[in-house]
């Protein structure tokens, strides 16, 4: 809300504040005033990366709101230029602290089913804030005092103390927990999200459990690690985090009544006006993405709106060039500067109803585990340091290009097309575990040519198509073949392989099978040990090890035995599970 009341809601264009902070006519300032604020949101996402991985996602959020208070209260109070800029920055450092985390939060919290739905519904709420700043400023605007901007930045501190109280509540990242071996801490946590019991018929916590294990075990052997492409897909989040910022959302977000009154040629007032009504759009068009980013999936979500965004960036140049025309009449020039407002609130639409939400959840469901916060991290930085050159060089653009500024916006949008479709797999309909097994199946980069990597609904052998999160992970031969790994000297399935057998018949349900004690451990650093291992050590053979993929299976099946252990551990706790797995 700290960007959205400075700029989207119009303070920047308020007399008094122009005369506090000497902005008039000092495009230069204006931008360092604005662009302090993304550069505070750099570092913070940039020290989210060691620091989330270090005290976790819950103890991040709280840090980062802490954060936001200092700065907010410092902007509310101040006198001059550098200390509303000190306040700006130290309130960015914990707004990209919060940006990195709590994408990654949800996703690793939610259900793949609904995880798309819930990270969307982040964004609802981010564009609440929006539509609530931008209609306090308008109405504040009449009022003729310091408190017409002090009091929206003030007001800020509302809805961060409100983040501040719930985080306390918030249950850790059960993946979290999983990677630093707390595993009890993980078990119970899933059960209380689940809300059902371990010993339910219908409880998948387990299993779900048992494969957040192996996958972090896999993912430590530097074979696996190599397989599943680290680094392409941290490209891909990070990437998609740039590309957010290519839309040229920002010009619209942060510079709306700006462009109005230098580019459209509207007054302060209707202006800013224009500016509240277009948050509501904006805010509408959010419960779009949410209704169809599970249906459409996140690729077709994103090439969608790249293409509508292209078409409104393309309008709007065409229009703002023929209303500069000499000798056009009055009338006609203001005909085509509506017509051009009428496609900056339709490049809103498109953009919340698509590049909004998904740019912030792609990345979190695009990276492993052990990579997500810092991979989350890279691309939040990648963002705001993308967007502060944007929110820099708007006004200059804008006085010095006019309408040929926007002729960028149409050109980059278009391009995210083609990026799209070539490189993008898509997420939807896969848990996080799945989607390392997605890129350890299919080596190639090329996507495009891959349909079980575009699509997550696969046809099954009869030609029905597959639903529920079982007929998610069983999809194709190619996509279930056995992939068997060495790590620490023994063979190990792959998580694409047991999630094949598990939910296509091949493995024993987990709630029959008798956990299979001392032959297999998860060592501290998170390798896995047994007694074929140390017998081979000392010589022996072990053919019959190395003739099929059962034995390597018996790794994911013990482990799949430890999860039912830890789970009736959990139920033992009987009630208390629930409350204090959230604390």
């Amino acid at each position: 809300m700290d960007a959205c009341s400075l700029n989207s809601g119009g303070i920047l264009t308020l007399e008094d504040f122009e005369a506090r902070f000497q902005l008039e006519d000092n495009e230069t300032l204006k931008g360092v005033i604005v662009g302090s604020y993304d550069l505070g949101c750099l570092v913070g996402a940039l020290a989210t990366g060691p620091i989330g991985n270090w005290i976790g996602r819950k103890r991040s959020i709280l840090l980062g709101t802490t954060v936001m208070m200092v700065g907010a209260f410092l902007q509310f109070l101040a006198p001059t230029f550098g200390i509303m800029t000190a306040g700006r920055v130290i309130a960015g450092i914990g707004n990209g602290m919060n940006t990195a985390t709590a994408p990654v939060w949800a996703s690793e919290t939610s259900k793949t089913a609904t995880r798309g739905r819930i990270g969307m519904a982040l964004m609802v709420i981010n564009i609440g804030g929006l539509a609530i700043s931008c209609w306090m400023t308008y109405l504040f605007s009449f009022v003729k005092s310091e408190l017409a901007w002090r009091f929206p930045l003030a007001f800020q501190l509302f809805f961060v103390l409100i983040i501040f109280l719930t985080a306390f509540w918030l249950p850790e990242s059960p993946r979290w927990l999983a990677m630093k071996h707390q595993d009890d801490k993980a078990l119970a946590v899933m059960v209380a999200l689940e809300g059902s019991s371990v010993t339910s018929e219908s409880s998948t916590a387990s299993r779900d459990f048992a494969e957040i294990k192996t996958s972090i075990a896999l993912e430590q052997s530097p074979t696996v690690k190599r397989e599943t492409k680290p680094w392409f897909r941290l490209i891909l989040g990070i990437a998609v985090q740039a590309m957010q910022q290519f839309t040229g959302i920002n010009i619209i977000c942060y510079y709306l009544p700006y462009v109005l009154t230098e580019s459209v040629g509207l007054d302060g007032s209707k202006a800013r006006l224009l500016a509240a009504v277009n948050a509501m759009t904006y805010l509408g068009s959010t419960f779009v993405g949410l209704a169809f980013v599970e249906r459409w999936g996140r690729r077709r979500l994103m090439m969608y709106g790249a293409l509508g965004q292209c078409c409104c960036w393309l309008a709007i140049t065409l229009l703002l060039d023929s209303a500069s025309t000499v000798g056009l009449s009055l009338s006609r020039q203001q005909q085509l500067g509506s017509a051009a407002v009428l496609f900056f609130f339709l490049f809103n639409f498109f953009f919340g109803a698509s590049w909004q939400g998904v740019s912030w959840l792609y990345p979190t469901e695009i990276n492993s585990t052990q990579n997500r916060i810092s991979g989350m991290s890279y691309g939040v930085a990648t963002n705001w340091l993308i967007n502060f050159g944007v929110v820099f060089v708007t006004p200059l653009g804008i006085a010095r290009l006019g309408s040929q500024f926007y002729v960028i916006w149409t050109v980059l949008n278009g391009l995210m097309l083609p990026i799209i479709y070539l490189f993008y797999p898509e997420t939807a309909g896969r848990s996080l575990e799945d989607i390392d097994g997605m890129f350890e199946a299919h080596p190639t980069v090329w996507v495009f040519t891959n349909k079980s990597m575009t699509s997550w609904k696969p046809s099954t052998s009869n030609g029905s198509q597959d639903s529920g999160e079982d007929a998610a992970t069983c999809r194709t031969v190619e996509d279930s073949a056995v992939f068997s790994r060495n790590v620490s000297g023994i063979e190990l399935a792959s998580l694409a392989n047991l999630r094949h057998r598990q939910a296509c018949g091949g493995m024993t349900p987990l709630r029959s099978m008798t956990p299979v004690q001392n032959d297999v451990r998860l060592e501290g650093d998170g390798t896995v040990a047994n007694q074929a291992a140390e017998a081979q050590e000392e010589g022996e053979t072990g053919a019959d090890a190395g003739e099929n993929d059962e034995d390597a299976n018996v790794i994911s099946l013990q482990l799949l035995g430890r999860a039912t252990m830890l789970s009736e551990r959990v139920s033992t706790l009987g009630p208390q599970v629930s409350s204090t797995a959230l604390l």
